[in-house]
This record gives C-alpha cells, structure tokens and sequence, in this order.
C-alpha cells in the first residue's frame, strides 16, 4: 500500500497532510514549513502519482503564484537547467499550464528536478541526499510545496 492509499484510510498520517496543507493554504506558497518538511512532504507523494495527476497538481501549484513569480520562477529555472546542462522547450512560458507541464517533463527523471530546484550552485553528486539542506529559492519551495499539497488535497478529499 502507498503512502496515497494510507492517506484515504485516515489517522495519524492523514492528520499530518491536513496539517501541511491547510499551512500551504493560509499563507504564501513558501511560508510555513521548513524546507526539509517540504522536501518530506514531496518526496512522499510526488512518485505515488501517475503523470498526468502530477501534471494537474503541479499547475494548480503554480496558479497560485503571481505572474511575477512566475515569470522569476521560469527565469530561475532556465539558469539552474543550463548550469547542469538540462535542455528546456527553446519558449519557457509564465502560464500555469505550460509552466506545469514543463515541471512534469523535469520530473519524469528521477532526480532531475530536485537537483535543479535543490539549492546547492553545484549539481548534485548522484545518490545524494540532494534538497536536505535548502532549496534553492523560496519560489522552489512554494511549487514544490504547492505540488505536495494539491496531491494531498486530491487524496484527502477521496477520503470523506
């Protein structure tokens, strides 16, 4: 059973998801947790999805940001590619769902988005522990957080 299918059966698991997203849902995307928290909380359920709930999730997460964030959180995300030599689409677009989809296409590597968003300037050796320590911006903890919650959000609603 996964972590998605315990979260329907409710308890003391459920009652720490609720607790993490109704803390997303009060305040900015980026405020309130820690960022070990955070990566906690995305590890855990980011893999459980298939990729098109992944999707959904992670657009719902960025329609939260402002245009303004957005379009820094794009910017963030060209320069972290480059650097570690990740091809992006030629036309990153702000908009939630390109942007999301963009997110999901990262994703789909296993590592690949959690090195970019992780916080060191240097890539990250392979098998290591990669976004323990910091994220490499509060924008990168507001999608990764927000993408946590929507998959939560989905699940917990199942279960009432």
């Amino acid at each position: 059973m996964g972590i998605l299918d315990e979260l329907l059966g409710g308890g003391q698991l459920q009652g720490k998801f609720e607790d993490f997203l109704k803390r997303y849902e009060q305040g900015h995307p980026s405020e309130g947790y820690s960022d070990r928290e955070v990566v906690e909380r995305y590890s855990e359920v980011a893999h459980e999805v298939p990729p098109d709930q992944y999707a959904q999730a992670a657009q719902e997460a960025l329609a939260r940001l402002s245009p303004e964030e957005r379009a820094e959180f794009v910017k963030m995300l060209q320069e972290r590619a480059r650097a570690r030599g990740v091809a992006l689409p030629p036309q990153v677009g702000s908009d939630p769902k390109d942007l999301g989809q963009v997110v999901t296409d990262l994703h789909k590597k296993p590592g690949q988005l959690r090195d970019i968003l992780g916080g060191g300037n240097e890539p990250q050796a392979p098998g290591s522990g990669g976004l323990t320590d910091m994220l490499a911006s509060p924008l990168a903890k507001a999608a990764l957080a927000g993408i946590a919650a929507m998959l939560v959000k989905s699940y917990v609603r199942r279960s009432r």
